[in-house]
């Protein structure tokens, strides 16, 4: 996944987002279509599976990814 992906996905797994900047439409869209990102109540949020994925490609440190 592209780090600019990436950050997106972290980002509403943190804290869901209402309103979305045009310019980070393509990101959300590319998520949104394989299922790690959802429009809820709060707005925009991560999914469990995104979730996963974030858990998955988290660097510990001393450790390659």
């Amino acid at each position: 996944m592209p780090d600019d992906h990436m950050a997106v996905l972290k980002s509403l797994a943190i804290r869901p987002s209402p309103t979305i900047a045009p310019n980070i439409e393509p990101i959300l869209s590319a998520l949104l279509d394989v299922g790690y990102v959802t429009r809820g109540p709060d707005g925009w949020i991560a999914t469990a599976q995104g979730c996963s994925v974030i858990e998955r490609n988290r660097t510990v440190v001393g450790q390659p990814r």
